[in-house]
């Protein structure tokens, strides 16, 4: 089967809406291209096809369907619920439909436009699916029982002319592999048969179990970025880019309680009244933020040289860091580059946020960057945490930084 091309795109890409994913595949995939997601028994995969379905039917008021051949259309949609998205209106409306070969099987009345009772005489019946939803997406929910019910050799050939048809309808086939004990030049069949793949595998760190995505081939793009990608699922929300320690440090009443919860609503702080003017932490503040498909940890430290002690523990394995710095006191500045070395930020991406450009006096970001003469090109972004201005700025420039989005 021939391959998708660059020069096939013609330019024109359709999003997958997973948050990372469009940008390593040079801004989505052209019409008629098959993706295959292999996943490591154990990782989240199936939502990755429904979130590419549910977003395109909702965002693009695309057309698609759902061979089901593990989980019942009961069950899907239930999941689709849970993740946050309407398929039912989707299914009254036809924009979407299921072809179920699970419930005969299972003995259960069939659910969906089209009905497979027998792996082995699918191929017209999906293909008659394909033609339904020209320009549309098909998700196919498990090849590994396809593989296992027929054989390796007619499964590869099936998905081999489910491909040629999809393509002369423009449609874009989404295959979801689990990957067992499958021998090696099995997969590699597989994956030349595909125009791209990614991957979905777990990482170990220290006791902690964190899931990954790789795109490993990508017909049309000249140099596919084989970066790997932090992801957790959400409910709702689906597949998010995972971050696992974002950083907000500065000297004392900068602002950066005020700015850790307005960045991430939930967040916690120990707080305690002082003798000065307004309440310090003295402990840290905790909280998750979930913005334009990243989810992230953010740690605040305290400001105040006496819990000096504690800026590197809190600080390590942060991967992103926001220095706050109030834009009124440039007295403050030096402390601010002192907290950068002992939080060991000096390496990790990171963002100064230029507070209070409310107040009166408030030096510009040029202003800022001359006094702090910094030892590199940190970007300096004019916030007013009060008046939640430039609080997106800042996140977008930090992401920018980390992931070249």
């Amino acid at each position: 089967m021939a391959a998708i091309a660059l020069t096939d795109t013609g330019g024109k890409l359709r999003r997958t809406y997973i948050p990372m994913l469009d940008d390593m595949l040079g801004g989505g995939m052209p019409a008629g291209a098959s993706l295959l997601f292999t996943a490591m028994p154990g990782v989240a995969s199936d939502v990755f096809g429904y979130q590419i379905i549910a977003e395109r039917m909702r965002c693009d008021k695309g057309t698609g369907f759902i061979y089901t051949n593990t989980k019942t259309p009961v069950e899907i949609e239930h999941a689709f619920q849970r993740y946050g998205w309407d398929l039912r209106s989707f299914l009254d409306s036809d924009q979407g439909f299921f072809i179920d070969s699970i419930s005969p099987m299972m003995g259960m009345p069939a659910i969906g436009r089209y009905v497979v009772d027998d792996f082995a005489e699918s191929e017209a019946t999906v293909k008659n699916a394909i033609s339904d939803i020209a320009g549309g997406t098909a998700v196919i929910e498990n090849i590994a029982t396809l593989l296992d019910s027929i054989g390796f050799d007619q499964t590869l050939g099936l998905i081999g002319r489910l491909n040629e048809e999809a393509r002369a309808n423009d449609v874009n086939m989404i295959y979801m592999f689990t990957r067992w004990n499958y021998k090696n030049v099995l997969l590699e069949r597989l994956s030349d048969i595909v125009d791209c793949e990614v991957k979905l595998f777990s990482v170990e760190e220290k006791v902690i179990y964190r899931q990954v995505f790789a795109v490993t081939k990508s017909n049309w793009t000249e140099t596919p970025r084989t970066n790997k990608i932090f992801f957790e699922v959400l409910e709702p929300g689906g597949v998010r880019v995972f971050i696992p320690k974002l950083l907000v440090t500065g000297p004392y009443n900068a602002g950066k309680t005020a700015f850790t919860h307005a960045i991430a609503a939930d967040t916690v702080s120990v707080d305690r009244q002082s003798y000065e003017l307004f309440p310090t932490t003295v402990g840290l503040d905790i909280g998750h933020l979930d913005y334009k498909g990243f989810s992230a940890d953010v740690f605040g430290t305290p400001g105040q040289e006496r819990f000096d002690l504690l800026l590197e523990p809190l600080a390590r394995e942060a991967i992103g860091a926001f220095i706050v710095v109030d834009s009124t006191k440039p007295d403050t500045f030096v402390r601010a580059k002192e907290m950068i070395r002992m939080c060991r930020t000096e390496a990790i991406p990171k963002v100064i946020v230029a507070n209070k450009q409310d107040l009166s006096g408030a030096l510009s970001p040029e202003a800022i960057k001359e006094k702090m003469s910094l030892w590199e090109d940190v970007p300096i972004i004019p916030v007013s945490v009060v008046n939640k201005e430039g609080l997106n700025k800042a996140l977008d420039t930090l992401f920018g930084l980390m992931y070249g989005v």
